[in-house]
């Protein structure tokens, strides 16, 4: 059995289990045997929607040896302090590949490290068709926690964008942030978006990077200061980084194509 453990939570939101699906995927293909690890109970309803197997919820990645064995193979993909018991289990279980998510080297001995914000191992989803409609949906993340959407509302307004309702945005500033924007797309909708918009303005890098595959053209909004291998990452695959978001985004040179990134599975498992 392959376990893919993805790290979700209220606070950092569901990039992981973004890119777990898209090794979840990948392994189905190949007719391997796998089974999903989440924290909560809105991650697992919500991966349903997006094509995964119900998941079974643990508390935190010191859980993972509660369900696995030492026949397993182990997925992670948090950020997670790894210490304690964690560090054993690339002795206890049949192998352990870690995506690394920190912009930092990590010491996880024995252990399959994958840095997922190195241009030739990123895990990115990839669409079968693009949209060509001119339509343009902004996607800040899953969460906001620290209301950045409404410190920021002027940032959106006049400008004719659709918002991406993250599953743990707050529902009681819904009202204000439907005055600026157009509709609002439930985030069960993800998958389906690639295909049903051209432009995709977004400030979560997990998101440009399944779009910039997908083949939509992406602005990046950063709303909130990027670490520096970030920064390094979108600039090495063309996609624009910014402050405010343009008059007309149609007029802004936006690369448009996908096979930008090798997105094979990178390990034999």
């Amino acid at each position: 059995m392959i376990y893919l453990y993805a790290y979700t939570n209220f606070k950092d939101g569901l990039d992981s289990l973004r890119r777990v699906k898209v090794i979840y995927d990948n392994l189905k293909k190949e007719g391997k045997e796998c089974e999903i690890l989440v924290n909560e109970y809105r991650a697992q309803l919500l991966g349903k929607e997006w094509g995964l197997p119900l998941a079974t919820t643990i508390e935190t990645i010191k859980d993972i040896d509660a369900v696995a064995t030492q026949n397993d193979t182990i997925i992670i993909d948090s950020p997670e302090l790894l210490e304690g018991k964690v560090l054993n289990y690339p002795n206890k279980f049949k192998k352990v590949i870690y995506l690394n998510s920190r912009c930092e080297e990590i010491n996880f001995e024995g252990a399959t490290i994958i840095d997922i914000y190195n241009k030739d191992s990123i895990v990115a989803y990839k669409s079968d068709t693009i949209a060509q409609n001119n339509k343009t949906i902004f996607i800040y993340g899953d969460s906001d926690y620290e209301k950045v959407l409404l410190d920021n509302l002027e940032t959106f307004k006049d400008k004719n964008l659709d918002l991406y309702w993250g599953i743990y945005f707050f529902i009681k500033y819904e009202d204000k942030l439907k005055s600026v924007f157009n509709e609002i797309v439930e985030s069960q909708e993800y998958y389906e978006l690639f295909s049903q918009y051209e432009y995709f303005i977004t400030s979560s890098i997990q998101v440009a990077l399944d779009a910039i595959n997908s083949g939509n053209k992406v602005l990046f909004l950063e709303l909130k200061e990027l670490t520096k291998c970030q920064k390094n990452l979108l600039l090495k695959l063309k996609i624009d980084i910014v402050k405010t978001i343009p008059e007309d985004i149609k007029r802004v040179n936006l690369i448009n194509t996908n096979n930008i990134i090798n997105n094979k599975i990178l390990f034999n498992v």
